[in-house]
This record gives C-alpha cells, structure tokens and sequence, in this order.
C-alpha cells in the first residue's frame, strides 16, 4: 500500500532502491547526525537487507518518493500493538531535497498512518541534541519535547543527548 501525501509518496522499498539507500548509509555526514550507528555496507549485503523487509512485522520502511525519484528513507520501527507505540526516523538523501517541505509532509504522513491505520496511540523519536533542523521538524508536526536522554549516543569519539519527542493520537 502506497501512503499519500501533499508532496510525497511513501512506497514499499524496492530491490532497485537498493543502490539509492547504499549511498544513504554510506554517506559520512549523514551518518554523524542520525541516532544509532551503522558499518559500510555492500552492494551485495545491501541488496540481501532489501530482500528480507517483507519477514519483519514490528517495522515499516518505505521510500520517500517525489515525481518517480527517490529522495529519502523513512520507517516506523518497534511497533509495539499491546502497546501502541512506534519510534519514527526520516533521513532525506541531499541538500537539494532539504527544505522542500518533503520531511513535514513525510512526517505528517507516516504519523497520521500510525495513528489512522495501525491503531497507534504514540508516536515517539530521538533527535541528536545538536540537529536543530531535525528538532524544528517535529515540533512543526506537533510533537512534544519530552526530555533528554543523556549521552545516549557516541559518535566520532564524542557522547552526545538525545532529545526526546513524541505525538499521541489525541
């Protein structure tokens, strides 16, 4: 199922996605500023991790299309439906689709099908302390700052907080 929105479409990820999130996950930058961690990948493992999204029922990965080209990644991960909770990521691909509005409508999108679809009662995700641009983003979704979760994330030798955020149905 394809979810729609103002600006984008969200799409099941495809085995010819494979090449487009490689360069994602390989990309430094990108890698300095989102929460967990990731080693370089291959063609060939990226390739296999496309292939086994389908066994995988607390998740939804979808791809971040806008007029037929790719421009970013987004998922719902650790969907808990005892519980009605599900963590939300985005990552957009480069500084040419960055403020565009695809990230808010990519977010308002994938919340209002948490909510609408799956049942869920809270949405909830994890910013880096220092990506302001990330922190906008959600708080103009509506999400709430909850706290901070200290030195939760080590990258390049340093520890940093995680800002905490979260929407619920109501």
């Amino acid at each position: 199922m394809n979810i729609y929105g103002e600006k984008v479409l969200l799409r099941p990820i495809e085995l010819e996605d494979a090449e487009f999130l490689r360069n994602m996950i390989n990309d430094p930058q990108m890698e300095a500023h989102v929460v967990g961690y990731s080693f370089p990948v291959s063609k060939n493992a990226q390739e296999e991790w496309v292939k086994t999204l389908g066994s995988r029922n607390n998740e939804f990965r979808a791809i971040i299309d806008v007029e037929g080209h790719a421009v970013g990644a987004t998922m719902l991960t650790d969907i808990d439906f005892k519980n009605g909770t599900a963590e939300i990521h985005i990552k957009i691909a480069d500084d040419n689709n960055r403020g565009c509005g695809y990230g808010k409508d990519t977010v308002n999108c994938l919340t209002d099908y948490a909510f609408d679809e799956l049942r869920l009662n809270c949405v909830y995700c994890s910013i880096r302390e220092d990506n302001k641009v990330s922190q906008k983003l959600f708080e103009s979704c509506g999400y709430i700052f909850e706290g901070t979760l200290r030195r939760r994330m080590f990258k390049s030798g340093k520890t940093y907080d995680l800002k905490s955020y979260s929407k619920t149905r109501d």
